[in-house]
Protein backbone atom coordinates (compact mmCIF):
# COMPACT_ATOMS: atom_id res chain seq x y z
CA UNK A 1 0.00 0.00 0.00
CA UNK A 2 3.03 2.54 1.04
CA UNK A 3 4.84 1.79 -2.45
CA UNK A 4 1.57 1.96 -3.91
CA UNK A 5 0.86 5.96 -2.85
CA UNK A 6 4.53 6.60 -3.20
CA UNK A 7 3.95 5.76 -7.13
CA UNK A 8 0.82 7.77 -7.07
CA UNK A 9 2.51 10.66 -5.25
CA UNK A 10 6.12 10.49 -6.34
CA UNK A 11 5.25 12.38 -10.50
CA UNK A 12 3.30 14.98 -8.40
CA UNK A 13 5.95 16.00 -6.11
CA UNK A 14 8.57 16.22 -8.78
CA UNK A 15 6.01 18.33 -10.81
CA UNK A 16 5.66 20.56 -7.90
CA UNK A 17 9.88 20.95 -7.68
CA UNK A 18 9.85 21.42 -11.18
CA UNK A 19 7.23 24.00 -11.39
CA UNK A 20 8.77 25.92 -7.90
CA UNK A 21 12.53 25.61 -9.44
CA UNK A 22 10.84 27.53 -12.28
CA UNK A 23 9.27 30.09 -10.28
CA UNK A 24 12.06 30.84 -8.86
CA UNK A 25 14.06 31.16 -12.01
CA UNK A 26 11.67 33.50 -13.29
CA UNK A 27 11.64 35.62 -10.15
CA UNK A 28 15.16 35.71 -9.84
CA UNK A 29 15.33 36.90 -13.60
CA UNK A 30 12.84 39.70 -13.64
CA UNK A 31 14.73 40.51 -10.12
CA UNK A 32 17.70 41.15 -12.15
CA UNK A 33 15.95 42.98 -14.74
CA UNK A 34 14.88 45.11 -12.47
CA UNK A 35 18.25 45.82 -10.56
CA UNK A 36 19.60 46.77 -14.13
CA UNK A 37 17.22 49.24 -14.61
CA UNK A 38 17.11 50.78 -11.57
CA UNK A 39 21.04 50.91 -12.19
CA UNK A 40 20.83 51.78 -16.01
CA UNK A 41 17.72 54.63 -15.07
CA UNK A 42 16.19 55.27 -12.22
CA UNK A 43 19.55 56.00 -10.55
CA UNK A 44 21.22 58.40 -12.90
CA UNK A 45 17.62 60.04 -13.40
CA UNK A 46 17.32 60.68 -9.61
CA UNK A 47 21.39 61.38 -9.55
CA UNK A 48 20.84 64.11 -12.06
CA UNK A 49 17.70 65.54 -11.15
CA UNK A 50 19.01 66.09 -7.30
CA UNK A 51 21.95 67.93 -9.20
CA UNK A 52 19.59 70.01 -11.20
CA UNK A 53 17.35 71.19 -8.52
CA UNK A 54 20.81 71.88 -6.36
CA UNK A 55 22.42 74.22 -8.94
CA UNK A 56 19.09 75.66 -9.75
CA UNK A 57 18.57 76.33 -5.86
CA UNK A 58 21.93 77.81 -5.39
CA UNK A 59 21.99 79.58 -9.26
CA UNK A 60 19.36 81.73 -7.80
CA UNK A 61 20.95 82.74 -4.99
CA UNK A 62 23.93 84.11 -6.27
CA UNK A 63 24.12 87.92 -6.46
CA UNK A 64 26.69 88.10 -9.27
CA UNK A 65 23.95 87.12 -11.34
CA UNK A 66 20.41 88.16 -10.84
CA UNK A 67 17.66 85.62 -12.37
CA UNK A 68 15.68 86.52 -15.42
CA UNK A 69 12.26 87.25 -14.61
CA UNK A 70 9.69 87.45 -17.90
CA UNK A 71 5.78 88.57 -17.55
CA UNK A 72 2.85 87.09 -19.81
CA UNK A 73 0.08 89.39 -20.76
CA UNK A 74 -1.41 87.61 -17.65
CA UNK A 75 1.01 88.66 -15.55
CA UNK A 76 2.57 85.53 -15.22
CA UNK A 77 6.17 85.59 -14.23
CA UNK A 78 8.75 82.97 -15.47
CA UNK A 79 12.09 83.15 -12.88
CA UNK A 80 14.88 81.19 -14.88
CA UNK A 81 18.92 81.41 -13.48
CA UNK A 82 21.72 81.95 -16.06
CA UNK A 83 23.70 79.86 -14.19
CA UNK A 84 21.76 76.92 -13.87
CA UNK A 85 20.78 77.14 -17.85
CA UNK A 86 24.22 76.87 -18.44
CA UNK A 87 25.02 74.24 -15.94
CA UNK A 88 22.07 71.80 -17.82
CA UNK A 89 24.37 70.51 -20.52
CA UNK A 90 26.98 69.34 -17.99
CA UNK A 91 24.28 67.37 -16.28
CA UNK A 92 22.78 66.10 -18.75
CA UNK A 93 26.21 65.01 -19.78
CA UNK A 94 26.70 63.13 -16.11
CA UNK A 95 23.55 61.11 -16.40
CA UNK A 96 23.95 59.81 -20.14
CA UNK A 97 27.81 59.21 -18.67
CA UNK A 98 26.18 57.53 -15.58
CA UNK A 99 24.13 55.49 -17.53
CA UNK A 100 26.79 54.73 -19.99
CA UNK A 101 28.71 53.16 -17.16
CA UNK A 102 25.84 51.22 -15.68
CA UNK A 103 25.40 49.26 -19.44
CA UNK A 104 22.77 51.92 -20.34
CA UNK A 105 21.59 51.54 -23.71
CA UNK A 106 21.24 54.65 -25.99
CA UNK A 107 18.04 55.38 -25.55
CA UNK A 108 18.38 54.85 -21.93
CA UNK A 109 20.83 56.71 -21.72
CA UNK A 110 18.70 59.61 -23.40
CA UNK A 111 15.68 58.73 -21.02
CA UNK A 112 18.50 59.53 -18.22
CA UNK A 113 19.93 62.39 -19.64
CA UNK A 114 16.51 63.95 -20.01
CA UNK A 115 15.26 62.70 -16.83
CA UNK A 116 15.46 66.30 -14.79
CA UNK A 117 13.62 67.90 -17.32
CA UNK A 118 10.44 65.46 -17.87
CA UNK A 119 10.75 64.80 -13.85
CA UNK A 120 9.61 68.45 -13.99
CA UNK A 121 7.63 67.93 -16.41
CA UNK A 122 5.64 65.30 -14.68
CA UNK A 123 5.33 67.49 -11.05
CA UNK A 124 3.93 70.40 -13.48
CA UNK A 125 1.44 67.90 -15.01
CA UNK A 126 0.34 66.99 -11.68
CA UNK A 127 0.74 70.35 -9.92
CA UNK A 128 -2.11 72.33 -12.62
CA UNK A 129 -5.13 69.76 -12.03
CA UNK A 130 -4.45 70.19 -8.35
CA UNK A 131 -3.96 74.32 -8.12
CA UNK A 132 -7.55 74.22 -10.38
CA UNK A 133 -9.13 72.47 -7.47
CA UNK A 134 -7.05 74.45 -4.58
CA UNK A 135 -6.30 77.63 -5.68
CA UNK A 136 -9.75 79.09 -7.15
CA UNK A 137 -9.03 82.70 -7.31
CA UNK A 138 -7.33 82.22 -10.46
CA UNK A 139 -8.88 82.31 -13.32
CA UNK A 140 -8.26 79.02 -15.58
CA UNK A 141 -6.99 81.19 -18.37
CA UNK A 142 -3.95 82.13 -15.77
CA UNK A 143 -3.13 78.78 -14.88
CA UNK A 144 -3.29 77.21 -18.55
CA UNK A 145 -1.41 79.99 -19.27
CA UNK A 146 1.40 79.43 -16.59
CA UNK A 147 1.13 75.98 -17.17
CA UNK A 148 2.27 76.68 -20.81
CA UNK A 149 4.63 79.07 -19.91
CA UNK A 150 6.47 76.71 -17.09
CA UNK A 151 6.33 73.79 -19.94
CA UNK A 152 8.56 75.82 -22.25
CA UNK A 153 10.69 77.12 -19.83
CA UNK A 154 11.64 74.63 -17.32
CA UNK A 155 11.05 71.45 -19.86
CA UNK A 156 10.93 72.10 -22.94
CA UNK A 157 14.71 74.70 -23.22
CA UNK A 158 16.55 72.44 -20.50
CA UNK A 159 15.48 69.18 -22.63
CA UNK A 160 17.06 70.91 -25.30
CA UNK A 161 20.40 72.02 -23.18
CA UNK A 162 20.61 68.44 -21.41
CA UNK A 163 20.27 66.82 -24.96
CA UNK A 164 23.15 68.66 -26.36
CA UNK A 165 25.48 67.48 -23.03
CA UNK A 166 24.22 64.30 -24.01
CA UNK A 167 25.07 64.24 -27.48
CA UNK A 168 28.85 62.69 -26.89
CA UNK A 169 27.39 59.93 -24.97
CA UNK A 170 24.96 58.82 -26.99
CA UNK A 171 26.75 57.52 -29.84
CA UNK A 172 28.47 54.09 -31.22
CA UNK A 173 32.10 55.37 -29.99
CA UNK A 174 30.96 55.86 -26.35
CA UNK A 175 29.57 52.69 -26.48
CA UNK A 176 32.57 50.66 -27.51
CA UNK A 177 34.73 53.11 -25.65
CA UNK A 178 32.76 51.91 -22.32
CA UNK A 179 32.75 48.39 -23.46
CA UNK A 180 36.13 48.19 -24.02
CA UNK A 181 37.10 50.43 -20.72
CA UNK A 182 34.64 47.84 -18.16
CA UNK A 183 34.89 44.57 -20.36
CA UNK A 184 31.47 44.04 -21.26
Amino acid sequence: MRERIIEVVEPYISGLRKRTSLRCTASREKEDAMNMRVRQLWGPVLSTFLVSVSVQFVALRVPQLPPWVFFTRNGVSIVLAPLWMLALPFIGALGAWLSLRAGGNTRERLLTALGSAWLIGGILTLGVPLSMVIERHFSLSIKLTAYIVYMIAWCLVPAVLLALGALPWLGRKATMRARGATGL
